[in-house]
């Protein structure tokens, strides 16, 4: 990345200051486990004409401590929810593998949030271009080094973290001389406008590196603004319905 112009690149594709938005259809685990819903996503997002679709992935015996697997029921309700409902939604990957290829038939580069070492083994097998790293995991230094090992891009949302831990990840990924960049992100489902504060893209730029919006707000109005604050990447979920089961 240059210093007067910062551009990561996603399969020959440069993403940063002065190209083209790079805009992320994040489909998450929005499918519901049902790979007909995540294929009809995938064409959704393609007809919108975004760059990128991107899923999930995690192995949970790795990104969850043994005795929460083996005894969920004792497990505080909130807990409860969450990982019955990530089981149930896991896709196999023979499926991952399919919607893949189904998005790069469709043009679309296939994204995904590696939760656990293990995904991030399956992702670089099944070839993708740049790995997509959680607000959850900003501070997982441990899961960011093999990251960056892979050699590829990294996209990181910023939810949830102070400017301290923003400062640490980003001087951690420089020192290692990783390709990435940051997305300002406000991780309430949906996002108040009142909470948004875009202007966190301004502190975000003076690391030198693109910087983009991740958006859970109702509405296009804030990822609007956010391009023309400067963002170089707009993520946004899509879903079929809003009024289908889901976290």
């Amino acid at each position: 990345m240059s210093a007067d112009r910062p551009c990561i690149t996603i399969r020959g594709r440069r993403v940063g200051p002065g190209e083209p938005v790079f805009f992320i259809a994040e489909i998450g685990i929005n499918h519901n486990g049902n790979p007909e819903i995540a294929r009809r996503l995938i064409d959704l997002a393609a007809e919108a004409g975004a760059d990128a679709v991107k899923f999930q992935k995690r192995n949970l015996p790795e990104v969850y401590a043994p005795e929460v697997l083996e005894d969920l029921a004792s497990q505080d309700k909130e807990l409860q929810f969450v990982v019955s409902w990530l089981q149930r939604v896991e896709l196999s990957d023979e499926v991952f593998k399919e919607l893949a290829e189904y998005a790069w038939s469709r043009g679309l580069e296939f994204l995904c949030s590696p939760w656990d070492r293990d995904s991030v083994d399956f992702l670089e097998a099944l070839g993708i271009a740049a790995y997509k790293i959680a607000s959850a995991d900003l501070t997982n230094l441990p899961l960011l080094e093999y990251v960056v090992r892979t050699g590829k891009p990294l996209i990181l949302s910023t939810g949830m973290s102070d400017r301290r831990e923003i400062a640490t990840t980003v001087e951690f990924l420089k020192a290692r001389g990783a390709s990435f960049a940051l997305l300002h992100c406000q991780s309430t489902y949906p996002a108040a406008f009142k909470d948004v504060n875009l202007r966190v893209m301004l502190s975000l730029q003076e690391y030198g590196v693109p910087v983009g919006y991740s958006g859970h707000e109702r509405g296009i109005a804030v990822s609007t603004a956010a391009v023309a604050l400067g963002a170089c990447i707009i993520e946004r979920h899509v879903t079929l319905d809003r009024t289908m089961p889901g976290p």
